[in-house]
């Protein structure tokens, strides 16, 4: 998050809340024992959204600065992403060393966030 511009003391306030959260599985409207949640974002927290989009953000960043894709149209032009709530769609020159690239960056990105990628 500094990486983005955030302050320190934003993420050293943020991480606790994140790291402490817990949740309970309610079956047959009978709630069960309590789990600590230890990574990812929470459905319902109202901050969640525009931590994902922080992250999605980065794989836009990703693909725009790695060079090695094209625009389908627009000579020395990236790719073209676009993104809604948590889908993503990636236009690019249709060659195999682009699509190769991209599903590298994809993978890397994955990797590192925990995301997964539906192809």
């Amino acid at each position: 998050m500094e990486v983005r511009g955030f302050h320190a003391w934003w993420c050293d306030w943020m991480g606790p809340i994140f790291r402490s959260s817990m949740s309970a599985v309610l079956l047959n409207g009978v709630p069960g024992h309590w789990i600590s949640c230890k990574k990812g974002l929470h459905q319902g927290d109202s901050i969640s959204p525009y931590l994902f989009l922080l992250v999605a953000d980065v794989l836009q960043r990703m693909i725009k600065l790695d060079g090695g894709m094209a625009h389908p149209l627009v000579a020395g032009a990236p790719p073209l992403v676009l993104q809604y709530a948590n889908d993503t769609l990636i236009v690019l020159k249709a060659e195999l060393s682009a699509v190769r690239r991209l599903k590298h960056i994809v993978d890397d990105f994955a990797a590192a966030t925990g995301l997964l990628i539906n192809f």
